[in-house]
């Protein structure tokens, strides 16, 4: 068998309903015919909502309570479990990855590449130079036969990147979705680049992002960006002071919005709060799967809920190694489904990850049609219950009239993290204090952490 070339190409903050859904705003042409090609997930739901623990189970098939990384600083993935590119290098494949953000080799994620860039996701944005340099060598068979190749691209994530001419209405409601047109732009060129007859391109998102809706969601994000912008590189007590007060303001106000829906002022405990992190919402969890090119069937169309677990079986299952998938894998391969078979929808566990060194308490699942988020930590947090087929805004919260469906969900919830096997690596154990202040710092120019 001849094995297919594999492109993963994962968008950051990339959410289903602003890149597919059918009244998004934003001008996807490239993305909407690669779904055409193969097959589009339109509710794949991610297991966290931040990048380390989300890439962490798009590469090892195991949620964050079984990986143990589930926070962005201090934890990394344990050198006994097999990641993606290990597997697919081990088999033959030559294995590339285009990494940016805080995916810097100190998580360890670049186990199992020949070759593994991390770049500055601004100063080397797809919308520029660089960008230009990569789909020049992909269409010049840059690289050795088969390969997979992982592409992280940076530009919707804040700070959004949007081509000159498209910060325009007719490009997106908001600056989000003219970055996604941006992208898209970029990825119909980067695809007519690949030869789609033996290679398979997937797409996704590590997870989703919180957009401002209104005025008063606008100018919070403007606050937040001025504030991000004044740290600059200056150093002594005074920005150490000032980093300390940012943060503070930052967890008062998320605070605020919490005290502010228990009390009915708000109809979400995320009012003014933008961003990712903080919740298990669809709008931070639910973002596209697409695979499409070599020889995924056509014209596959798949609401049924698929999850971050599945996504890295699948790709060993498109690559020909299906038997290769670990047996302590969480996931399963999607491409039963793809082929028209049954495959029965399984419970996706989500947590949160606050940009500490220690795990959120705040969990949801989402099973049967309905989502459940509850603080395992704090009683006083309102449990929150929706009926996502009544209710698919998540605005309508079931819990206190559903007890006994709530408590069925909580108790999913709990099996779940109790029968964890966190067998992360504490980063203290391994790097110097010089070491850690520099992934401290990298994370703090990214905006991660205080």
């Amino acid at each position: 068998m001849t094995r297919p070339n594999i492109l993963l190409v994962v968008i950051d903050c990339l959410r289903a309903d602003r890149a597919f859904d059918p009244d998004r705003t934003a001008q996807t042409p490239a993305m909407q015919a690669l779904a055409e090609r193969g097959a589009l997930f339109t509710h794949l739901i991610t297991a966290n909502s931040m990048t380390i623990p989300c890439m962490t189970t798009m590469f090892s098939g195991l949620y964050p309570a079984r990986h143990g990384v589930r926070a962005m600083v201090g934890a990394r993935v344990a050198d006994s479990v097999p990641l993606l590119a290990e597997l697919l290098r081990d088999n033959g494949y030559h294995t590339y990855a285009e990494a940016t953000g805080p995916l810097s080799r100190f998580y360890r994620l670049d186990r199992g590449f020949d070759q593994y860039e991390h770049r500055d996701g601004v100063k080397s944005a797809m919308l520029g130079q660089w960008g230009d340099d990569l789909i020049a060598r992909f269409r010049d068979g840059h690289f050795s036969e088969p390969w997979f190749a992982y592409l992280h691209l940076w530009g919707v994530h804040r700070p959004r990147q949007i081509l000159p001419g498209y910060d325009a209405p007719e490009y997106g409601r908001t600056q989000y979705d003219r970055a996604i047109s941006s992208y898209d732009k970029r990825l119909g060129e980067l695809l007519a680049a690949l030869d789609l007859e033996n290679t398979v391109v997937l797409l996704t998102g590590d997870h989703g992002e919180k957009v401002p809706e209104n005025e008063l969601e606008s100018r919070v994000e403007s606050l937040k960006k001025s504030l991000t912008r004044q740290q600059g590189k200056a150093t002594g007590r005074w920005t150490r002071t000032r980093r300390k007060a940012i943060a503070s303001i930052r967890a008062g106000w998320f605070k605020a919005s919490r005290l502010l829906y228990s009390a009915g002022v708000v109809d979400s405990p995320l009012a003014t709060v933008t961003g990712h992190g903080y919740h298990v919402y669809d709008s931070l969890v639910r973002v596209p799967f697409v695979m499409a090119g070599g020889p995924v069937p056509a014209g596959q169309r798949i609401s049924r809920q698929a999850r971050q677990v599945d996504i890295m079986p699948t790709i060993l299952d498109l690559a020909g190694l299906g038997d290769c998938v670990p047996p302590t894998a969480d996931g399963h391969s999607l491409l039963p489904l793809v082929h028209g078979q049954h495959l029965p929808e399984e419970p996706a566990f989500i947590e949160t990850c606050q940009n500490t060194r220690e795990p959120s308490s705040f969990y949801g699942v989402r099973a049967g049609g309905f989502k459940y988020a509850y603080d395992a930590a704090n009683p006083r947090t309102p449990e929150e219950l929706y009926d996502l087929s009544a209710d698919p805004e998540e605005t309508r919260n079931l819990a206190p009239t559903m007890a006994h469906k709530t408590a069925e969900l909580r108790d999913l919830i709990a099996g779940h993290i109790a029968g964890a096997a966190a067998g992360a690596v504490d980063m203290t154990d391994e790097l110097s204090e010089l070491e850690m202040a520099g992934l401290a710092d990298h994370l703090r120019k990214l905006g991660y952490v205080e």
